[in-house]
């Protein structure tokens, strides 16, 4: 049975949009995501330019 694709796009948006909001209620930064296990950490930061 194969399921509409419709359906799927909205449940993986929704998906995508809670965790966007989840990562801005509990951050300060959006644009940047760090992880510290142990002696170890990994930052991921986003860089961006404004077009103008």
């Amino acid at each position: 049975m194969k399921l509409p694709q419709q359906p799927v796009i909205w449940c993986v948006l929704i998906v995508c949009l809670t965790l966007l909001i989840f990562t801005y209620l509990t951050r300060s930064r959006l644009c940047e995501v760090r992880l510290k296990d142990g002696n170890r950490e990994v930052a991921a930061t986003l860089a961006y330019e404004s077009g103008k």
